[in-house]
């Protein structure tokens, strides 16, 4: 790679460098959501199950104060069911802005790395023009300096090795 690359090269570790930033913290938020989510879900079967075996409870006997501790109880369950599920949602959405980011971060990489390309192609062909004139040309310089005629090669023999 010529030093005509260099900025490109140094754009592309800081564009992969950012990628990886936004990787890892792409990770970082889908694991809180994942255990929110897990949280949630939690709390909901919990209350579920709560909820029916004190239905149960309620059918044989209980009383109003009995009644009562469980509506209350029931009541901060149904909060903290509540507040987990806006922490799992404001989770979901942090989740996905980080997606965004790491597709955007992605996006930069691809593009630089597809201009890299370009450019080491485009190099590689300038080569190969300048190594083809170069041919030509000392093929014509070989061509001018050559007798010409059917007989010049008879009245010029090959020089001897002696």
């Amino acid at each position: 790679m010529s030093t005509s690359q260099q900025p490109l090269i140094t754009l592309l570790e800081q564009a992969e460098e950012a990628r990886d930033t936004a990787l890892a913290q792409f990770e970082v938020s889908r694991k809180a959501h994942e255990g929110a989510r897990q949280q949630l879900q939690s709390l909901q079967d919990f209350r579920g199950q709560y909820q029916t075996r004190w239905q149960t409870q309620f059918r044989q006997a209980g009383g109003m104060e009995i009644m009562r501790c469980y509506q209350d109880f029931m009541a901060r369950l149904g909060d903290a069911v509540g507040d987990q599920d806006r922490r799992c949602e404001q989770s979901r959405v942090a989740m996905e802005r980080c997606r965004g980011e790491l597709i955007e971060r992605e996006r930069k990489v691809a593009a630089v790395t597809q201009l890299l390309q370009r450019r080491e192609k485009e190099q590689a062909q300038r080569e190969m023009r300048r190594e083809q004139k170069a041919t030509d040309e000392l093929a014509a310089r070989l061509m001018a300096s050559a007798p010409t005629g059917p007989m010049s090669a008879k009245n010029n023999p090959p020089p001897s090795s002696h």
